[in-house]
């Protein structure tokens, strides 16, 4: 099956299960004709089952593994997860206005049970909220934010399933309660699957460290091989979460682009920079150390028909990976479509993989140009960041046919966005990785 018919599954099946539960509301002739209180729990079921579904859009379920831009999933989870947190706090400010003795009901020591509950679940999503926008601040380890967010998420489910049967004021009808039954249980299997079901499917094609080498001061590649497995095939381009220690059932796992080629026979390469947390005991892993591999994900594919007449592939700092993989994969398939790399770093010290584009350069039809923002040579002679000025002098004059690849930090992104707007470049040829994806 292709991947755009998996995604037009996908979201079919992702909708249907958000709007479902209004849907039946609106349908079923049991609004009760109480206009403000109606649409209050109208936009309650709304948001209660979209913060529910979101257990399966971030569940990086295999069979979507090709179909799904995982960073733009991500992305989108945050955007969404907020959206649920509006849409119930809206329901319960309409109740409050709709009864204003409700609003007195967040003291969950003095509330009836079944509006504790609800108040509960309201917290927690607050929680969420605060404590997803403000991680950094926090200087909250990625660990523990997981661990909180889990708890959060039971907490928010259980009492707001609670609240939702417990006032039982509109789901006493028989097909609410159906469909409400059916929407937990969806839940339950997204949280299984996510916590039981796929580390086991991790853990039965583990791998082992071959090597770890020091590309610059804080970037390493970490070489891995398959263990007692032939390996687990995918596209340069793609991305896999990696953990380590004995068992695969873990509270969290690390996104990390390969950077090696997808013909390497089962042997996995990915280029990580010493970032804190996961990252830093990168440098410290030991040859045979066992490595658990969440992957493949991501849409891009080097097969398809928009890129056969030329890659462009644009990258900042450890934002190279991908492009690695990507050039690496071309090489060992004879592929000799035209192909340009823009790379920015800071200088000479900082820039990645020297040697490795020397060595790839007669196997390729390939076109380097390397940027240092702050160049140990006075005259080295493309300084400063990416711009348009200079793809433009490097580029062909069918530079709009050309499909580009961009990987790097989220204000380099949105600076490449400006040059390609500049340049006419078609939303629809062109694949972005923000690398602080998480």
């Amino acid at each position: 099956m292709s991947p755009s018919t998996k995604r037009k599954i996908f979201y079919t099946i992702y909708f249907a299960l958000v709007l479902l539960p209004a849907l039946a509301m609106l349908v079923s002739g049991y609004l009760r004709g109480e206009g403000v209180r109606d649409i209050a729990v109208l936009l309650g079921f709304l948001g209660m089952a979209l913060a529910g579904i979101q257990l399966i859009s971030i569940g990086r379920i295999h069979w979507l593994a090709d179909a799904l831009d995982m960073d733009k999933v991500y992305n989108n989870h945050h955007w969404v997860s907020l959206l649920s947190v509006l849409l119930i706090v809206a329901h319960f400010m309409l109740l409050s206005f709709y009864n204003p003795i409700i609003a007195g009901f967040l003291n969950v020591l003095k509330a009836p049970w079944m509006i504790a509950a609800g108040s509960i679940g309201l917290f927690g999503l607050l929680l969420i909220g605060i404590t997803s926008v403000l991680r950094k601040s926090f200087k909250l380890d990625y660990r523990y934010w997981l661990l909180i967010h889990d708890i959060l998420t039971i907490t928010i489910l259980v009492f707001g399933m609670i609240h939702l049967f417990k006032v039982g004021y509109y789901t006493s009808h028989p097909l609410m309660k159906a469909i409400w039954i059916f929407e937990i249980a969806v839940w339950v299997i997204a949280f299984a699957y996510i916590r039981i079901i796929r580390p086991m499917r991790i853990g039965q094609k583990p791998y082992m460290v071959e090597s770890v080498v020091g590309e610059s001061a804080d970037t390493y590649s970490l070489t891995l091989v398959p263990d007692g497995h032939e390996g687990v095939p995918f596209e340069a381009g793609q991305v896999a979460w990696i953990s380590t220690g004995p068992s695969p059932f873990v509270l969290s796992r690390n996104p990390f682009s390969y950077s090696g080629s997808a013909e390497a026979g089962g042997t996995l390469r990915f280029s990580i920079k010493n970032l804190g947390d996961f990252t830093s005991t990168i440098p410290h892993m030991q040859k045979g150390q066992r490595v658990y591999v969440d992957g493949p994900y991501g849409t891009f594919n080097l097969d398809d028909p928009n890129m056969q007449k030329g890659l462009v592939l644009i990258a900042g700092g450890i934002g190279l990976a991908p492009v690695m993989s990507i050039l690496n994969t071309l090489a060992d398939r004879g592929d000799k479509r035209p192909t340009y790399v823009f790379y920015g770093d800071l200088n000479e010290d900082t820039a990645l993989y020297a040697d490795e584009f020397e060595q790839l350069k007669p196997k390729l039809n390939l076109a380097f140009v390397q940027v240092l923002e702050e160049p140990k040579s006075e005259d080295y002679p493309h300084q400063g960041y990416i711009t348009k000025d200079i793809m433009l002098d490097h580029l062909p004059q069918n530079y709009n046919d050309l499909y580009y690849f961009v990987c790097g930090p989220a204000p380099m992104l949105r600076a490449i966005e400006k040059h390609f707007d500049a340049m006419g470049i078609s939303g629809s040829q062109i694949h972005e990785e923000n690398y602080t994806m998480a």
